[in-house]
């Protein structure tokens, strides 16, 4: 998901700080980045604090910062499967003797991970046996693989089903904010 800004009134600010001998461009580079963080942190990590153990999310979900060369921020959320072990909940429903579905708990649920269970083992651990690739051209590769661990739904996964339309009424009030209250203190800093 990508969500283009535009700014009202920054014809305006930049007059204004161009009379004050400043410049807008930190300001807004500022407002961005502790924008792009803060929602990182309050519209994506805090929802799935309960889901997901650790600190894995925000590894997963890396901030890029707006700087002199770029002028934007984002979240960018890794499109990697989570293990499901590392979920503070999981569980599986039985389909026969040796075969049961995996599914992780979610703030809004169940969801189905890829990979199963053998209900009729004594460990009964989350597995996976994918055994083949599909390649960029559309060519799939089949190679021997042993079991390994099944993963769940990934950070891109959760960063899709939280970005709503309250998440953007959120970022885009707490954009305005930040960039006021920057405006107020670069003007500040030029009438001393």
């Amino acid at each position: 998901m990508q969500v283009n800004v535009q700014f009202k009134g920054l014809e305006l600010a930049k007059a204004r700080l161009a009379e004050l001998g400043r410049t807008v461009e930190p300001v807004l580079r500022g407002a961005l980045n502790t924008t792009a963080t803060k929602a990182r942190s309050d519209r994506y990590i805090k929802p799935l604090r309960g889901t997901i153990k650790g600190a894995r999310v925000r590894r997963a979900m890396k901030v890029k910062r707006a700087g002199k060369r770029r002028s934007d921020a984002r979240v960018i959320p890794s499109s990697s499967g989570i293990p499901v072990l590392e979920y503070a909940g999981w569980g599986f429903d039985p389909i026969d003797a040796t075969r049961a579905r995996v599914w992780v708990r979610s703030p809004s649920g169940k969801k189905i991970a890829a990979g199963f269970v053998n209900p009729s083992s004594a460990k009964k651990q989350p597995l996976s046996t994918r055994s083949s690739k599909t390649a960029a051209r559309g060519k799939t590769y089949t190679y021997k693989r042993a079991l390994g661990a099944a993963s769940g739904p990934s950070a891109a996964y959760w960063f899709k089903q939280l970005s709503g339309n309250d998440t953007i009424r959120w970022v885009n009030v707490f954009l305005r904010q930040e960039f006021e209250k920057r405006m107020r203190k670069e003007v500040a800093k030029g009438i001393r």
